[in-house]
């Protein structure tokens, strides 16, 4: 398994990958010698954020809030 941003990035770089991102996510330009390729018709997918039961780091609970009132669905 993969954890890095930049090893995956060296993967698809490599032909041993393909990588699928959000719209938003700007970090693809990042590497001058990929490219991204818009898939149309493709259905949504789901996202789930999973934590720790009363975790303390306040971080957990601003992102959760945040999450939420951007999504839509």
């Amino acid at each position: 398994m993969v954890e890095n941003y930049q090893d995956k990035l060296e993967l698809v770089a490599a032909g041993e990958a393909i990588g699928v991102i959000p719209v938003g996510d700007r970090r693809s330009t990042l590497r001058p010698d990929l490219v991204t390729v818009p898939i149309e018709g493709a259905p949504t997918s789901q996202v789930v954020l999973a934590s720790r039961p009363g975790d303390p780091n306040p971080l957990v609970r601003d992102f959760g809030a945040a999450a939420q009132a951007s999504l839509t669905g």
